[in-house]
């Protein structure tokens, strides 16, 4: 496994794709992808990772949106209930930035 292709440097605005490596960045870039990706990335993605490897990371990720959750839930037969970041404790927070 090499790096993610150059011309998806515009799916990772924190990283420079050439210095990212598929296996040691794999939680970083599978979970970037499943939200920042075009229908060319999803297909390197898929070639890349295996289904095993992609579950893990939909299932432990917690800053993935719901949308984005949805539809690889369905491609990977992931019950949404094995899924942190849909589970309301994952969610707990201040509901206003406004203190009172």
């Amino acid at each position: 496994m090499s790096s993610p292709p150059q011309d998806f440097q515009f799916l990772f605005p924190s990283s420079p794709v050439q210095d990212l490596l598929a296996e040691r960045d794999k939680t970083y870039i599978i979970s970037t992808l499943f939200r920042n990706a075009t229908l060319p990335a999803w297909q390197w993605l898929v070639q890349t990772y295996s289904k095993e490897e992609m579950s893990t990371v939909l299932k432990t990720t917690k800053t993935l949106r719901k949308k984005d959750v949805m539809i690889w839930a369905s491609y990977l037969h992931i019950p949404t209930t094995e899924i942190v970041c849909l589970q309301t404790k994952s969610q707990t927070g201040l509901k206003s930035s406004w203190t009172y």
